[in-house]
């Protein structure tokens, strides 16, 4: 492949072959560790798809990683890590879940999943984890300054740009209520459970049957909820990661993209600003050095004017040349996102499908109840 081939992948990510977004590549798993009677800290177990090999890290190795691709990578596509909680067994499945919906994220990308850093993190099982990830970041060099001085950025229609982070803007709001009634629909269910163990108890209750002389009926119902009870949490488990897991990674890429134009938009007025604040400083001095030229018309002086001058076209250059790429890694962000978004069809269909499954089955267990009783009463 040849240089320029190199960087438009820099730019642009590797699109030669399909990445499966419907599919986890990556799993976390707690691992907890109590260290005294007040210290306690969790590990986390991360599985590579297809690899045999786990590694061990803590929330503190995600922020480090998290940072080192802040700064290597400023304009691409960098999920928020969730935050630091209180160290609560309800909230540690959360940070979890958070946690590997980053991780998904990172490694699916074309650009930050290829880069040593993030491969370091996933792969080193060395005691020294840590120091090497730090050397690997050490050596990688900004994302722009790899770039050749003569590659061609390619153009970028900023009013489309804008359309498309607008639309997006509102695909993130509705994508956010979907996700609310989702999980509500998820939490009466969780609640289901314990209500049929509720239901249960109810029912084995020896003085509710000494009070009907029956106990046929009791029983099996008894027996019904029972298996309505792991009927229902098997579905619960199952739409988590059919449905739930999955739309909670199609909501962090968007929030990350409406993050990183945000990034862009205060980069770029940031560099405007230094150029015209820096203009007026470089002019009085040159106004000095003009009248020192003029009384002395020094050769010295002469070539100090040209080389201010060419240092201020150079950094002009340079900060337009940052801006052009900024807005090429935007475009490319955005696609990557709506290319994230071709998934929502097969998660709706893939809750659809659950909801059917889960329905036949509690249809088929109130049927056997119902014509056992009925061959009972015959």
């Amino acid at each position: 492949m040849d240089q320029q081939s190199n960087n438009t992948t820099l730019i642009a990510g590797d699109d030669s072959t399909e990445r499966e977004l419907n599919e986890s590549p990556v799993s976390v798993q707690i691992v907890p560790e109590k260290k005294g009677l007040f210290l306690k800290h969790s590990e986390y177990e991360i599985k590579l798809k297809g690899i045999e090999k786990t590694v061990r890290r803590r929330y503190k190795d995600f922020v480090t990683l998290h940072r080192y691709l802040a700064e290597k990578y400023p304009y691409r596509l960098l999920p928020a890590l969730p935050p630091k909680q209180l160290m609560l067994d309800s909230l540690l499945e959360e940070r979890r879940r958070g946690l590997q919906t980053w991780l998904i994220i990172v490694s699916l990308h074309p650009v930050l999943g290829s880069s040593p850093i993030v491969s370091t993190f996933l792969r080193d099982t060395t005691t020294d984890h840590q120091y090497r990830l730090r050397v690997t970041y050490e050596k990688q060099m900004d994302e722009l300054v790899r770039l050749r001085p003569d590659a061609t950025l390619p153009e970028v229609d900023l009013d489309t740009l804008a359309e498309s982070r607008t639309r997006l803007h509102r695909v993130q709001c509705s994508m956010g209520r979907l996700k609310q009634l989702f999980d509500r629909r998820l939490g009466h269910n969780r609640r289901q459970t314990g209500e049929c163990a509720e239901i249960e108890r109810i029912l084995q209750n020896p003085d509710l049957r000494d009070a009907f002389n029956e106990d046929a009926t009791f029983e099996d119902l008894s027996a019904s909820e029972r298996l309505i009870a792991k009927q229902v949490e098997r579905y619960v488990q199952v739409q988590q990661r059919a449905v739930t897991e999955r739309l909670d990674v199609l909501l962090e890429v968007l929030h990350a993209h409406s993050q990183l134009c945000e990034r862009i938009e205060k980069s770029i007025v940031a560099d405007q600003q230094r150029t015209l604040t820096g203009k007026s400083p470089g002019a009085n001095a040159g106004s000095s050095r003009v009248k020192v030229k003029a009384h002395s018309m020094n050769q010295t002086g002469t070539m100090a004017q040209q080389n201010e001058g060419n240092g201020s076209a150079f950094e002009a250059t340079q900060l337009a040349r940052r801006s052009a790429f900024a807005f090429s890694c935007a475009q490319a962000e955005t696609l990557l996102a709506e290319r994230y978004l071709q998934s929502l069809p097969s998660i709706l269909l893939s809750y659809a499908h659950e909801e059917q499954q889960h329905h036949q089955k509690m249809s088929k267990i109130w049927h056997r109840l119902v014509v056992s009783e009925s061959s009972r009463l015959d």
